[in-house]
């Protein structure tokens, strides 16, 4: 009875994990629509890349021998990750390619120092599956925690457009699944970060239902020259009309509507890396939709 809930359980959590994987594929394709990253960050990516390659190590002959569904999903996460990994840096500005792929050479670094360690100094089964199991215990930590680095972003902007809404979403069901996986199987490895990435995936959640009422309106300007001009924004049957002037060395917003002047909240703010371009964020208070 416990080898089937074992299996059961474990096949769930493939299950959701490959769901995980193949999240960012929507948001891939609006990178590749738009020819650029905007906000994204490229973190989730790579600490999800080596993730799937300690997996492999975990998996292999050399630690933990006939392993083939820890293999199999890791392989598949390994592959997808690769491809994630060289889109966004094919489309991400130089200063945020830098700081991605210096992160990624690091992480190559102590991969290799990790493999070799574990293959050629520990000569016992078990003593490869601790020293592999806490390195990915703390691995595993940090890939549920990478979406919260696009959390300052969402706070500081109050739009959720950087924050893929699926990554976070099987980011919390994955580490749910696992945690099952791990109560079953008794597996301290993998219940310490599964755990601690429920609680992230539900803060990640938390943000995003938080801001999602907000929307993100980029305005880049042709030229240094003044730029005017008035948009209609149809927000959960709110209409308001925006009228905005943006100058490179001033902004100045005004806005009309027919609701209550706090009910409304209108920020500017000036994107990094994205020249001459400014984003408009508006929020707009839930309980005020009767009120129009």
């Amino acid at each position: 009875m416990a080898l089937s809930s074992q299996v059961v359980v474990g096949v769930i959590g493939n299950i959701t994990s490959m769901a995980l994987y193949l999240s960012p594929m929507a948001t891939f394709w609006g990178i590749y629509k738009k020819k650029s990253t905007q906000e994204y960050s490229g973190y989730p990516y790579v600490f999800t890349l080596f993730n799937c390659a300690l997996g492999l190590l975990y998996g292999s002959p050399f630690v933990k021998p006939h392993s083939t569904m820890i293999l199999t999903i890791n392989g598949a996460g390994f592959l997808l990750e690769t491809f994630y990994l060289i889109s966004f840096l094919t489309f991400a500005a130089r200063k945020k390619k830098v700081m991605t792929v210096r992160l990624s050479c690091g992480l190559v670094m102590a991969f290799v120092l990790e493999a070799a360690i574990t293959i050629f100094v520990l000569h016992t089964y078990r003593l490869r599956q601790m020293v592999v199991g806490c390195v990915g215990v703390i691995l595993s930590v940090v890939m549920y925690a990478s979406p919260l680095s696009v959390v300052k972003v969402v706070i500081r902007t109050k739009s959720v457009e950087c924050m893929p809404f699926l990554l976070s979403l099987f980011n919390f069901i994955n580490a749910l699944a696992w945690v099952a996986y791990a109560i079953v199987t008794r597996d301290l490895f993998i219940c310490v970060p599964s755990g601690i990435g429920c609680v992230l995936g539900m803060v990640q959640l938390t943000v995003y239902f938080i801001y999602r009422k907000s929307r993100l309106i980029n305005v880049s300007p042709a030229s240094t020259n003044e730029l005017s001009q008035t948009k209609e924004i149809d927000m959960n049957a709110l209409d308001l009309i925006i009228q905005k002037q943006i100058d490179l060395n001033a902004v100045d917003v005004t806005v009309k509507k027919q609701i209550d002047l706090n009910a409304v909240d209108v920020t500017v703010e000036k994107i990094e890396g994205e020249k001459s371009t400014f984003a408009i964020v508006i929020s707009v208070d839930p309980t005020i939709a009767d009120l129009v």
